[in-house]
């Protein structure tokens, strides 16, 4: 999951940059398609976590888990991450559905499709570094 959180900032600016060669087809299959992938990761990492004992258990080697900075970078992680997540689906299924209308760009709404995109790519990016904090605190420090 951690090199799937630091290439998917990268691949959601690949899907950015079709969209100045007009490929809107493209950028939304990469969209949908990381989207996708992404969530997947978390419930398969989730689920890791959960038959493994609880985060705790899978973490436990650690020297840095008891520690206040290493609860806050991962209370942090798991926030910005959730965040993110949320406000990536609701972008796709607003623009999803506002695409099957009109078969053209969002509209009226593709100036909050914008930003909305640019918000998701820098939680994206967050996510990608706070998650190499956490993997390297509680496995490779």
């Amino acid at each position: 999951m951690l090199i799937l959180s630091i290439l998917a900032p990268f691949a959601a600016l690949y899907a950015v940059s079709l969209i100045k060669k007009k490929d809107y087809k493209g950028h939304i299959k990469i969209q949908k398609t990381l989207f996708w992938i992404c969530v997947l990761g978390v419930v398969i990492l989730e689920i890791q976590i959960r038959v493994s004992g609880g985060s705790g258990s899978l973490v436990a080697n650690s020297d840095y888990t008891d520690t206040s900075f290493f609860k806050w970078i991962l209370i942090a992680h798991i926030v910005g991450a959730v965040l993110t997540y949320i406000i990536w689906g609701i972008t796709i299924f607003v623009s999803n559905t506002k695409w099957k209308k009109r078969k053209t760009l969002p509209g009226k709404f593709s100036i909050t499709h914008r930003k909305l995109g640019y918000v998701t790519i820098v939680g994206l990016f967050y996510t990608a570094v706070t998650a190499l904090m956490v993997c390297m605190m509680a496995f490779f420090l």
